[in-house]
């Protein structure tokens, strides 16, 4: 059915899932599926609802740990503890998270499908036609029913995103509210620490819930080691649980399973593929793709506190900058204090300032890229070199927010840049943007991707364009991981489609 905002019910029980427990357990299944975010669950969507016995693993907790505050979400929902930074041209925090439904437990729901000229650049190089635009169409039309997709309303959109939109329609430039996969969203803002209203279609309340119906099984904090190799075929998967609390060590869980499929994202993908026994091939943790980008931030005579209303439900194209996405900002107020600090603004002013800001993140489809490795306690060792093009890209895209939020009523601006200060025009702000390299920003990156890419060539390449592994036979990947190059858009959305597309192949293949 379609989902209208505000009709309905959407919320659904969380799936059943197994936790810690001391005792080894051995499972046999068709496939076992490494991780429940947004790829791994549309896969054992997929494969249930045919029939198909499948397990599923994953590391974080078996239930969404729901607190309005995000040291509880750093330490239950995102991996690493959320201390996940890159290193290279300077340092980058990288989000990903952790738990059954992955990512979509903590992010904003942003929908946003992959731009036809991407899809159908995919095309030639593997010289394949299933991703492109036209056999993509009616794959996102399904998710956009299955999901409730629908653009953010004023009603519930909060003064953050208002303004947002009331600067971009003065400009007269494309953008407005956001569409995304909240269809009961009342507007509380906290879609960073999760959805505790129900109104956010995260992969829990929805795939998943469907594939246990359709006898998955789902095996939570349970870190997985290797993957079993027989003859040059996958055979399963081998691993430990973890008590989510202690870090106590349990039983020794063991599924055995003819097919494989991997989703635990960008980062967590080629990491513990790094680890495991078999060598998939040079191409492993290459090619990293980050959507890198800055804020700028507004101050406003009236109240916006931006913590009200949807997180990010604003956004505009900036015209002459393709690939550049400006798009509201939000942040938990503790986390904004943090942010301000470095800028020398100290708590006092801070608090005083906090209900006047109004922020525009800017995102960019980098042309940079990093690699993804494994440290010897099991971390992630993240390296992100970023290319002079994508710092003028991150300037002019930070220049033209500054537009958008003075048109749409802010009085001053600022940003996190060392040496740019407080700014009244977009004018200014780009003369003291322009002598800053890229260790004066301070960045965050979200949305890993690419870094086992799709292709022909193993030498480049680790999975064929049908999700299949071209070093094992049996071993799938199925996450943003694959993507065969930058999306420049949210990438959730497309994970769940590509591994819709990858689990039919693996059901059309037997």
């Amino acid at each position: 059915m379609r989902w209208q905002p505000g009709d309905g019910f959407f919320w659904r029980p969380e799936p059943r899932a197994e936790a810690f427990r001391t005792d080894d357990l051995e499972l046999e299944a068709d496939v076992v599926i490494v991780g429940t975010g947004p790829g791994g669950a549309a896969a054992a969507r997929t494969l249930a609802d045919s029939g198909v016995r499948v397990v599923m693993l994953e590391e974080g907790p078996a239930k969404e740990r729901f607190r309005p505050n995000q040291s509880t979400v750093m330490r239950y929902h995102m991996q690493e503890g959320g201390a996940m930074v890159a290193t290279g041209s300077t340092y980058m925090p990288i989000a990903a998270g952790r738990g059954v439904g992955g990512g979509t437990l903590i992010n904003s729901a942003i929908a946003w499908r992959c731009p036809d000229e991407v899809l159908d650049g995919w095309t030639a190089p593997l010289q394949d036609h299933r991703y492109s635009s036209a056999n993509m169409r009616p794959v996102y039309d399904w998710l956009w029913e299955y999901l409730g997709v629908w653009e953010t309303r004023p009603e519930i959109s909060g003064e953050n995103n208002d303004l947002v939109v009331r600067g971009v329609r003065a400009l007269g430039w494309e953008g407005g509210y956001l569409s995304r996969y909240t269809p009961q969203c009342i507007g509380c803002g906290t879609c960073f620490y999760g959805c505790g209203t129900g109104g956010k279609a995260s992969v829990n309340h929805n795939f998943l819930v469907e594939a246990v119906e359709n006898g998955v099984r789902i095996q939570a904090d349970t870190k997985v080691d290797d993957v079993l190799v027989t003859g040059g075929r996958a055979a399963g998967v081998v691993g430990r649980m973890f008590h989510p609390e202690t870090g106590e060590a349990g039983g020794r869980v063991t599924v055995r399973a003819p097919k494989v499929i991997v989703a635990a994202g960008g980062i967590g993908t080629p990491r513990f593929l790094k680890g495991i026994s078999t060598d998939l091939g040079p191409a492993v943790g290459v090619g990293l793709h980050t959507h890198p980008g800055n804020a700028v931030f507004g101050v406003c005579k009236h109240e916006v506190n931006w913590w009200k209303g949807a997180t990010q439900g604003a956004w505009c194209h900036v015209p002459g900058f393709p690939g550049v996405l400006p798009h509201t900002s939000s942040l938990p107020p503790e986390v904004a204090m943090l942010s301000l600090a470095p800028l020398g603004i100290g708590a006092a002013e801070a608090i005083r300032l906090m209900p006047h800001l109004v922020g525009l993140l800017v995102m960019i489809s980098d042309a940079s890229s990093g690699t993804v490795g494994r440290w010897p306690d099991g971390r992630a060792n993240i390296g992100y070199d970023f290319l002079p093009s994508d710092v003028d890209r991150i300037k002019a895209g930070m220049v033209a927010g500054a537009r958008v939020l003075l048109a749409g009523g802010a009085d001053w601006l600022f940003c996190a840049v060392s040496g740019v200060g407080r700014v009244s025009s977009a004018e200014e702000l780009e003369a003291r943007l322009a002598p800053a390299t890229i260790r004066d920003f301070t960045l965050y990156a979200s949305h890993p991707m690419s870094t086992c890419r799709m292709g022909l060539d193993p030498n480049t390449s680790v999975v064929r364009p049908d999700g299949r592994a071209h070093a094992v036979e049996g071993l799938y990947l199925a996450d943003s991981s694959i993507f065969p190059s930058s999306l420049g858009v949210n990438p959730s959305i497309t994970t769940m489609a590509m591994s819709t597309v990858i689990a039919q192949g693996i059901l059309s293949s037997g």
